[in-house]
């Protein structure tokens, strides 16, 4: 399986660390995720913008966005438990 990158930059602004969301790599379209995927926590890439859910919300993360070190944490959980369920699908659908 090809990894997939999310590419953030650590930065200070006002006494305050955030992360500024540069770039994405090797993550899947929404479109091309089974539906069984979407209805938890995942993360997809749509319109160049990635897209990750806490299973209640969807939100969006544009190039450039700065998102706090707790957002960022609850992202990088939602990534890893992400690709853990779409290798499970994959594996499941024989993908």
């Amino acid at each position: 399986m090809v990894s997939k990158l999310l590419k953030f930059t650590k930065i200070l602004k006002n006494g305050t660390i955030f992360y500024r969301f540069e770039g994405f790599e090797n993550v899947d379209s929404r479109w091309e995720l089974p539906c069984e995927y979407l209805s938890g926590l995942h993360f997809a890439a749509w319109n160049g913008i990635l897209l990750y859910s806490d299973g209640n919300v969807i939100k969006t993360l544009p190039l450039g966005s700065l998102i706090s070190v707790n957002e960022y944490q609850e992202l990088m959980r939602i990534v890893e438990i992400g690709k853990e369920r779409l290798r499970e699908i994959k594996s499941k659908m024989g993908i």
